[in-house]
């Protein structure tokens, strides 16, 4: 932006003195207008709201390297919002929309109907003229025809979205110390998880004499429609493991409508019966989970996400309690026509949306520069890692690590340093060795937590890319919620499980205008090409 403006000096000089001798004054004016989105050299003021990479350490210092930097080397004035999570932050967001005082670039909610709100609302600036202002960024991040499809309204390219990284990531784990102390194997089909967890609830294998295990844990989703990510891989065993039915060529409709998604709630109401779930799965919190499994030593077999059960930090505490515990990734249970899936995914990546406003107050530029200089080089190691030689180091291979500075980049004390990594990591095979690296336990083991991921990642999976742009009913809530509750209500006994209770239940969606839904759906997918 600084040469623009030396570039423009000497034109203004000679306008001044044209405008004493001929009428071209308001030619040269235009001419002046149009250099800059500042009336002077100093830097471009900039804000950016995004969530942050870990919102338990706070946000990072107001002396922050990183402003610093983007300041003296880009002449921008960054000013860095961390949203809440959450709800807390969509609220954030839509106050700002409301207001029509939105940040200048800011990570897209992920509520996609809001936004579509805000992009109807003319508050949303198209991104296409930016792409080839940050060459390299583009290159790397949004030249998927997928992605461009969803990031596309009405012709415009209205999201700079990127293709997820590391999307697989929530598996079944089972405890192989277990396993071997009963003499038991692998479960392959649902008869045999049955069989597993039975053993595991009442044969006592932890040997403490006491009846305080149980075969399964896993916690209950309430963002969507169904049960949540936990208990896809029963689903899958049908061939369901997402909301939406996928299998009918050209259609698509709520899963809950197959008759194998009956079969799956069925067996899971036979896993609660006899006591082989935690009974506190429906109201069980995230943290009151992990404390199970971490310093309890209840389950026998778990959902959770790769890097929550296994890296480093987040295995300590279980490693201390259990030194001789052992947790493996489980393949999916197969059903009885031997199918298996242990989720659905989508390749919906980070978004990151322009305001309007900005764009017309010429930050396009200031924007591209930005995100162009985290993308390679000095700027990108400096948002992902921190400082070199503080934070980082590249060793030999020159390949980022931790190993020998003051303050590496993964400690809980940089943590508020690098809080915008999640706009810049690549998710390249030296980078996610740096981001997970290996560790031994106390036995010895080494346990490699990207080889825990790729196995997982290796079993069978739904894609359900499409479905992102299924936008939600008028009455979602109300949608979401009879379907949780009617769903733990038959899986928890508190509601006759039989043919005749279950297509009253799906006689009730009609209530709820979810054929209108479904229709909507198809009709989105087929607008897009998608379906």
């Amino acid at each position: 932006m600084r040469s623009n403006f030396v570039t423009f000096k000497p034109i203004t000089s000679f306008c001044l003195l044209i405008l004493l001798l001929v009428p071209l004054a308001s030619a040269c004016k235009t001419n002046i207008g149009s250099s800059s989105s500042s009336s002077n050299n100093g830097p471009v003021d900039l804000t950016l709201w995004t969530s942050p990479a870990a919102s338990e350490v706070g946000n990072p210092p107001a002396n922050w390297f990183l402003t610093k930097d983007v300041h003296d080397k880009l002449n921008i004035n960054l000013k860095v919002t961390l949203l809440p999570n959450g709800d807390d932050g969509d609220t954030k967001m839509n106050a700002a929309a409301a207001a029509n005082a939105l940040p200048d670039v800011f990570q897209v909610p992920s509520n996609n109907n809001i936004f579509l709100q805000w992009v109807k609302q003319g508050l949303i600036a198209p991104v296409d003229s930016l792409l080839p202002m940050m060459p390299g960024r583009t290159k790397d991040r949004y030249s998927d025809p997928q992605m461009k499809k969803i990031a596309t309204i009405d012709g415009k390219q209205y999201v700079l979205q990127e293709k997820a990284g590391l999307i697989k990531r929530q598996g079944l784990f089972i405890r192989k110390d277990w396993l071997d102390k009963l003499g038991l194997k692998e479960p392959k089909t649902l008869d045999d998880f049955y069989n597993v967890a039975e053993a595991f609830t009442t044969k006592d294998p932890d040997g403490d004499g006491k009846n305080d295990t149980y075969g399964f844990g896993g916690t209950t989703g309430v963002a969507s429609v169904g049960l949540g990510g936990s208990w896809q891989a029963f689903f899958g065993a049908y061939g369901l493991p997402g909301t939406w039915n996928f299998n009918t060529p050209g259609k698509i409709n709520l899963s809950l409508r197959d008759p194998g998604y009956l079969k799956a709630v069925q067996f899971l109401h036979k896993m609660a019966a006899s006591k082989l779930i935690d009974p506190t799965w429906p109201t069980m919190s995230t943290d009151d989970f992990r404390a199970a499994w971490k310093q309890q030593g209840k389950y026998g077999i778990m959902s959770e996400d790769f890097c929550a059960a296994i890296c480093e930090a987040n295995y300590k505490p279980f490693d201390t309690n259990f030194p001789n515990g052992v947790w493996e990734p489980l393949a999916p249970p197969q059903g009885p026509d031997g199918k298996s899936f242990l989720g659905s995914y989508t390749n919906v990546g980070l978004r990151i949306a322009v305001s309007k406003k900005a764009m017309d107050a010429g930050k396009g530029p200031a924007i591209a520069k930005f995100l162009e200089w985290t993308n390679t080089g000095e700027g990108y190691y400096e948002t992902a890692f921190g400082q070199k030689g503080v934070h980082y180091k590249l060793d030999a291979q020159g390949n980022v690590t931790g190993e020998g500075v003051p303050v590496p980049f993964a400690s809980h004390e940089a943590a508020p340093l690098n809080q915008l990594r999640f706009l810049v990591y690549k998710n390249t095979p030296s980078e996610l060795k740096a981001r997970y690296n290996s560790h031994k336990t106390k036995s010895g083991r080494i346990i490699d937590p990207i080889q825990i991921h790729d196995t997982i990642a290796s079993f069978p999976w739904q894609d359900q890319t499409p479905a992102f742009v299924i936008q939600p009913a008028s009455n979602q809530a109300d949608i979401n919620r009879y379907v949780d509750e009617n769903l733990v209500q038959f899986i928890t006994g508190q509601k006759p499980l039989n043919d005749g209770s279950w297509n009253s239940f799906i006689k009730g969606l009609d209530g709820l205008n979810v054929s209108d839904w479904e229709a909507q759906a198809n009709k989105e997918l087929k607008d897009q090409g998608l379906l």
